[in-house]
C-alpha cells in the first residue's frame, strides 16, 4: 500500500491551497522525486512545516534542491513569497489606504503616517526621509543585520532555508548567531534551575507572582558557582567566549571567570524577533547590592533601545493606543497578572529618545506608572521631555508616596489600577501637584517659579494647540495674567512669537484684556505689526461684525495664513459663514475639534452692536489687514520662483499692494 503525503499551506502564500493530500505513488516512493515534485510548490510560497512521510521534511527537501541554486535566484523566491505587509506590520502599525497600507516611519523621528507600503510591487517608502526597498531591505535596516544576516529571517518566515555557502564572510554573522547560541542557552538553563530551588520559588509567591506569569516570562535562577553553566554550555558546543560576549560570563582583572547573575532570580529579555538578548537580574538578599544587575551592552542588546516585555505586549499597545510604563521588572509582571497587558518597563536604564521614537509608533498616549516617592516624581519630569517631543500625550498617576506600581496593584487589585489611571493628572495637573502646595497658598514667587518650569516643559511639544491650551490652563490655576505667561515663555526655545508663528504665543504678541493671552483691540490705535498679529486680529473682525464676514467669504485666500491655529479656525469661520450666513460664536464653538475649541475663547469678542463711525473704522481695518496679509504672501511667492515672467507678474502685484491705499476696499 502507497504512503501519504501531506503538505501544510503557507500561511503567507496569497493563494495558498491550505492543506494538499496525495497518494505517495503519483510521485513514485523516493526522496529526490518528492524533492522535484514539491519544489514547485515550495516557489510558491505553499510549504509550511510538516510532510508526514519518512525523511522527507521541507528543510531537507529545500537544502537538497536548493543548494545549487544562485543568491539571486533565492533572494527573488523569498521576495516572492513573503507577506511584506505582515512582515513590517510586525515592527511598525499599518492601516489599509485603498490599495496601500500606511504607517509611521521607524527611520526618522516621525509622527505621522508618512511611509507607504505597496504589497502588489512588494516594496516600502518613507515620504518624508525617503527610506524605502524591499521586505529584506526594511528588515536589514530596522533590525540593523547584515543583508545575508536579513534574507535569513525573511525567508524564515516563508519556511525557506537560505543555503549555508551565502553566509556572510564578514564573521559578524557568526557572532551574532553564537552570541544568540549563548544567549538561548543560558535562558534554558537558568529556567531548569529555578525549579531546583524551593526557597526562590517560595519568594516568588510571596511576592505574588504566579506559576503560569513565572513560566510566561521564563524567569530562572543563576547558580552562584558557574560549573554548571559552562558543563551545559561545552555539552551543547557553545565557546565560553561567546558567554563573556553575550555579556552573561564576566572576567576579573586577574583573569577569574564568574557569573554574572551568581545567585540572582533571572528575567530573560527579549526583542521583537521572540530572541532572548539578555538578562536582569535581582538579588534575593534584602541587604544585597546592587538590587539588580542588567546584562552589558552586546552585539544584541542595547538598553537604550531594548524594553522590557515589549515582544508580549507590543499587540495590546498598538490595539489601546496606549502604553503604561513603569520602571521595574516585577512591576509589569503584577500588571500583566492584573490583565494590564499593555505595559512595558525600561531595561537596566532610564527612559531614553530611542525607546520613545520605538513606542510613539505604537501609542498615542503614554501613563507614566512610577513609584510615588521623590526619586519616582523625578523620573516622571525626566521622560516627560522625551514622550511630549514625540507628539505622545502624557498621564500620570497619582500613587501614595510609600507605595510603588507592583504593592499598589497587589493591594488594590486591577480595578482599582485602571481607576487611578482614569484620573490621572494630565500635564498640567502634574506640575501644580508636583509644586507641593495648592495655587491659593503659593506666593508670587512660587507661582513664577512654576510657570518657568511649565514653559520648559511645554516648549518639547511640537503642537501649538497643545502647548497654547496647557499654558492656558496654567494661568488660570494660578490666577495670573497673560503678562506672567509671556515672561515664564520668553526666552524658551520654540514659545516666541515671530512672523509666521502663532498669536497664541501667550501675550507675545498685541495687546490684552482681562489678563487673557493674545488679545488685540482693533478699536484704538489697529495697525497690523505682523502676519501673525494679522492673522488673528482679521479673526476677531470677523467675529464681530456680520458684514465683515460676509465680505471675508470672497476676500480672504487661506494661503495667505501662515500661523496654522488660526487658518484652522478661519477655515472653520468661513465654512460656517458660506453653509448658514450667519457666523455665530456659539454655532462655530459647537464646530471645532476639541483642541481649536479650547482655543477660541482665548480670542477676545468684539461688540456685534455698534454705531456707523466704529463699523466704518472696523471695514478699513479689514481693508488693511488684508493688503498686508496678501503682499507677505505674494513676497513669499517671489522669494520662492525662478521663472522671470512669474517673477515680473509678482513684482507688478506687490507694486499695486504698497500703492493701494490705506482703508481702501479689498
Amino acid at each position: 500500500m502507497g504512503k501519504d503525503l501531506t503538505i501544510i499551506g503557507a500561511t503567507s502564500g496569497p493563494t495558498a491551497p491550505g492543506r494538499i493530500s496525495l497518494h505517495m505513488n503519483q510521485v513514485q516512493n523516493s526522496v529526490a522525486s518528492a524533492t522535484s515534485f514539491l519544489l514547485p510548490l515550495l516557489s510558491r510560497g505553499y510549504l509550511s512545516s510538516s510532510v508526514n512521510d519518512q525523511g522527507v521534511s521541507p528543510r531537507e527537501i529545500n537544502r537538497n534542491g536548493m543548494e545549487e541554486s544562485s543568491l539571486k535566484d533565492i533572494i527573488q523566491l523569498v521576495k516572492e513569497n513573503a507577506d511584506i505587509v505582515g512582515v513590517i506590520g510586525q515592527y511598525v502599525p499599518l492601516k489599509k489606504a485603498g490599495s496601500r497600507w500606511l504607517g509611521v516611519c521607524p527611520f526618522h523621528h516621525d509622527r505621522r503616517p508618512s511611509m507607504n507600503v505597496t504589497p502588489q510591487m512588494g516594496i516600502y517608502k518613507c515620504f518624508a526621509c525617503g527610506a524605502g526597498g524591499d521586505v529584506i531591505r526594511f528588515v536589514q535596516d530596522y533590525e540593523k543585520l547584515a543583508f545575508i544576516d536579513a534574507l535569513r529571517a525573511v525567508a524564515q518566515r516563508c519556511n525557506i532555508i537560505v543555503p549555508e555557502k551565502f553566509a556572510s564572510d564578514s564573521g559578524a554573522r557568526e557572532k551574532t548567531e553564537s552570541v544568540l547560541a549563548a544567549n538561548q542557552l543560558t535562558a534554558q538553563y537558568y529556567l531548569e534551575q529555578l525549579d531546583k530551588q524551593p526557597e526562590v520559588l517560595a519568594y516568588l509567591e510571596k511576592r505574588g507572582v504566579k506559576a503560569e506569569t513565572r513560566r510566561h516570562f521564563q524567569l530562572g535562577y543563576a547558580p552562584e558557582n558557574l560549573e554548571g553553566l559552562i558543563r551545559r554550555a561545552t555539552a551543547k558546543q557553545v565557546a565560553i567566549e561567546a558567554l563573556i560576549e553575550a555579556g552573561v560570563v564576566g572576567e576579573s582583572q586577574t583573569g577569574r571567570r564568574y557569573d554574572r547573575f551568581g545567585g540572582r532570580l533571572i528575567f530573560p529579555i527579549w526583542n521583537l524577533s521572540g530572541h532572548v538578548i539578555g538578562f536582569g537580574g535581582r538579588t534575593l538578599d534584602p541587604q544585597g547590592q546592587p538590587k539588580y544587575v542588567n546584562s552589558p551592552d552586546s552585539p544584541l542588546y542595547h538598553k537604550s533601545r531594548v524594553l522590557y516585555g515589549f515582544n508580549f505586549s507590543r499587540g495590546e499597545i498598538d490595539k489601546a493606543a496606549e502604553v503604561v510604563l513603569v520602571e521595574g521588572y516585577m512591576d509589569l509582571l503584577t500588571l500583566w497578572q492584573a490583565g494590564i497587558k499593555n505595559a512595558v518597563a525600561v531595561s537596566g536604564t532610564a527612559l531614553t529618545k530611542d525607546h520613545v521614537q520605538i513606542l510613539g509608533r505604537f501609542a498615542k498616549r503614554a501613563v507614566l506608572f512610577f513609584d510615588g516617592d521623590a526619586a519616582g516624581r523625578k523620573a516622571v519630569r525626566r521622560s516627560l521631555e522625551m514622550l511630549l517631543e514625540q507628539g505622545i500625550e502624557a498621564k500620570v498617576p497619582v500613587l501614595p508616596a510609600q507605595e510603588d506600581p507592583d504593592s499598589f496593584t497587589q493591594a488594590k487589585g486591577a480595578e482599582a489600577v485602571r481607576a487611578l489611571f482614569a484620573e490621572s493628572d494630565d500635564l498640567p495637573g502634574f506640575i501644580l501637584r508636583d509644586a507641593g502646595v495648592s495655587p491659593e497658598a503659593m506666593s508670587p514667587e512660587a507661582k513664577d517659579s512654576v510657570l518657568k518650569e511649565a514653559a520648559a516643559l511645554v516648549a518639547h511639544i511640537p503642537s501649538e494647540v497643545v502647548r497654547s491650551g496647557h499654558l492656558e490652563t496654567l494661568r488660570r490655576n494660578l490666577g495670573v495674567s497673560a503678562i506672567a505667561i509671556r515672561a515664564a515663555v520668553q526666552g524658551q526655545p520654540g514659545l516666541q512669537a515671530t512672523p509666521g508663528k502663532s498669536a497664541r504665543a501667550f501675550g507675545q504678541v498685541g495687546i490684552t484684556r482681562g489678563g487673557v493671552p493674545g488679545l488685540l483691540l482693533p478699536e484704538a490705535n489697529f495697525k497690523p505689526r505682523d502676519e501673525a498679529v494679522a492673522e488673528w486680529q482679521l479673526l476677531q473682525l470677523m467675529l464681530g461684525s456680520a458684514l465683515i464676514a460676509n465680505q471675508a467669504l470672497e476676500a480672504v485666500d487661506l494661503d495667505w495664513l501662515t500661523d496654522p491655529v488660526a487658518r484652522d479656525l478661519m477655515d472653520y469661520a468661513l465654512a460656517l459663514q458660506a453653509e448658514t450666513g450667519v457666523l455665530e460664536i456659539r454655532a462655530l464653538q459647537e464646530r471645532l475639534p476639541e483642541g481649536l475649541r479650547e482655543i477660541l475663547p482665548m480670542v477676545e469678542f468684539l461688540p456685534t452692536e455698534v454705531d456707523a463711525e466704529i463699523q466704518e473704522r472696523r471695514m478699513r481695518q479689514f481693508a488693511d489687514i488684508l493688503r498686508a496679509l496678501e503682499l507677505a504672501y505674494v513676497r513669499r511667492q517671489m522669494a520662492q520662483s525662478k521663472d522671470l515672467k512669474s517673477q515680473m507678474e509678482l513684482q507688478k502685484r506687490v507694486k499695486d499692494l504698497v500703492n493701494r491705499k490705506p482703508g481702501g476696499q479689498p
